[in-house]
């Protein structure tokens, strides 16, 4: 029977179904001496934010370990270098879709209708013509969304794309073909998306080569008056690049939900002052939160540690170079 080392928040009688095919190690209950007794036997962690306890050298002392399943669906926080190479990382890719989809088009859509920008007008009761106001909402139908990133969050991002009337544009390192989109990939394939979308909504996991995807030569290709969605993580964009051009561009429209770290933990208000801009929109990363609400991630999870658990082949293997 595999032994779980568990350091994840989830609630304990969610993982009752585990009991039967496999012993749950509680990292909570566990002084430092009995964690270094437990090292060694340990077959596999399930986690959220990796966990400060397992340090380098501890995990060096897990001999045994073989798969750790992530509760997120990003796994930038797991330190893949330190890790054997034998040992399988999941991430948990779809526990989130639909939750965060649904959260990634209210940003949008409060982009697109302006509605921070025309509600700070009416507390600061400096009310325009309501005829000069109606010309800076942005009717979507008949224009194009761009999604960067097809898993399960960009699928649900582009299926209601479609359903606004809008044409789907996709970028991925896996090209598709059907249902309506448009696929894009390679450095070139980023550009024609950015260029060619009115508004653009990232779903990517942050990796080696997503990190600061969005510069300033990206953001200076995209249409002055675009709509920019991140509910990935906000490393994705470059801060800096970002701040400037909102400041330069005033109908260019930044939405986050995720936001920049600072010794590991996110900034919010971040360190450049976003939030006196009325063309940028934050909410405190809310959208991952609303998920877990739901109990989705947490199946999700408990579906592949119990897979694990059985011998059977897991899901949502990710691939190790993207983050060494």
């Amino acid at each position: 029977m595999k032994n779980i080392l568990v350091a994840s928040p989830a609630p304990r009688d969610a993982l009752d179904p585990l009991a039967g095919s496999a012993n749950l190690l509680w990292l909570a209950d566990m002084s430092p001496e009995e964690l270094e007794a437990a090292l060694p036997s340990v077959d596999c962690l399930f986690v959220n934010f990796w966990p400060k306890e397992l340090d380098g050298a501890r995990l060096a002392k897990m001999t045994r370990l073989s798969f750790v399943q992530s509760g997120l669906a990003g796994v930038n926080h797991i330190p893949f270098g330190e890790l054997s190479p034998d040992v399988t990382v999941s991430s948990n890719a779809g526990g989130y879709s639909d939750e965060v989809g649904e959260f990634a088009w209210g940003l949008l859509l409060a982009g697109a209708k302006r509605i921070v920008r025309f509600g700070a007008e009416v507390s600061e009761n400096q009310l325009r013509s309501p005829l000069e106001l109606g010309r800076e909402v942005v009717v979507l139908r008949g224009r194009t969304l761009g999604v960067m990133g097809y898993g399960g969050i960009g699928r649900v991002v582009a299926r209601i794309g479609a359903a606004f009337g809008m044409k789907v544009k996709v970028y991925s390192r896996r090209r598709e073909t059907g249902g309506g989109v448009e696929f894009f990939d390679g450095a070139s394939g980023l550009d024609q998306l950015l260029r060619t979308s009115d508004a653009v909504v990232l779903a990517v996991p942050l990796t080696n080569s997503t990190r600061k995807a969005i510069g300033r030569e990206q953001l200076v290709s995209m249409r002055r008056g675009a709509i920019l969605v991140n509910v990935a993580r906000a490393e994705v964009v470059d801060q800096q690049a970002v701040y400037e051009h909102l400041v330069q561009y005033k109908d260019f429209v930044y939405a986050t939900d995720v936001w920049w770290t600072k010794d590991g933990r996110e900034c919010y208000p971040p360190e450049l002052p976003f939030l006196g801009l009325r063309n940028f929109i934050g909410t405190p990363h809310v959208a991952g939160p609303s998920a877990v609400a739901s109990g989705g991630p947490l199946r999700n999870s408990l579906d592949n540690l119990t897979r694990y658990a059985k011998g059977e082949l897991v899901r949502n293997v990710v691939d190790r170079s993207d983050y060494l």
